[in-house]
């Protein structure tokens, strides 16, 4: 485990990449199966987890990341949802709220405490 290096910007750019790859292809599957209810965030979140705790355990940067991401998604459904449909509203809105969250990790995670 690396968790006591900051993040670098062209790690956090892979991964967001990745992530926003495996959230179009959850959008697809299950756009073609014709699924409204089932989460779209979830292989998402599961894969930011998977990372987060193999590589980078900045505790305080994760929390502040998990809450930034959520406000923007709850915040951004809210305003979507009226004029998309839902799958491609929940869709756009994880989308968004990753990338601010990726953001605000990456920044947190080079914020040192004073010993």
């Amino acid at each position: 485990m690396s968790g006591d290096r900051p993040v670098l910007w062209a790690e956090a750019a892979r991964v967001a990449a990745g992530c926003l790859v495996v959230l179009a292809l959850t959008w697809a599957a299950l756009e073609l199966l014709d699924e409204r209810q089932l989460p779209v965030a979830a292989p998402v979140v599961m894969v930011l987890g998977r990372w987060f705790y193999n590589r980078h355990r900045h505790w305080g940067a994760g929390l502040v990341a998990a809450v930034s991401g959520s406000v923007v998604v709850g915040t951004l459904v809210d305003q979507l949802r009226p004029h998309l449909d839902r799958l491609l509203a929940d869709t756009t809105a994880t989308a968004a709220g990753l990338v601010v969250a990726m953001a605000v990790f990456t920044v947190c995670s080079r914020v040192r405490r004073e010993a």
